[in-house]
């Protein structure tokens, strides 16, 4: 299989976080956040997105958002971060 950035971030082979409210995600580069359980974002660091300020939502579980995302914290729910 021929190895890419989307591989990677498919099968997850370059890593992932698992954080909850009270768990810090490690500044780094992501490239989706997946939303195990019903999350509220309360801070986020990204680039290439316009309106940012609308992410800074609750999410419900199963939603995935891909982008280049270094940073997230959330004040509820159970979310996974998807290194690339």
């Amino acid at each position: 299989m021929a190895r890419s950035r989307n591989n990677s971030l498919e099968f997850s082979s370059a890593g992932s976080v698992i954080a909850n409210s009270s768990t810090n995600v490690p500044t780094g580069e992501y490239g989706a956040i997946q939303f195990l359980k019903d999350s509220t974002i309360d801070a986020i660091t990204e680039t290439n997105i316009e309106n940012d300020s609308l992410l800074l939502t609750t999410f419900a579980a199963g939603t995935i958002l891909y982008g280049d995302f270094q940073d997230v914290s959330i004040s509820s729910g159970l979310i996974a971060v998807h290194r690339v």
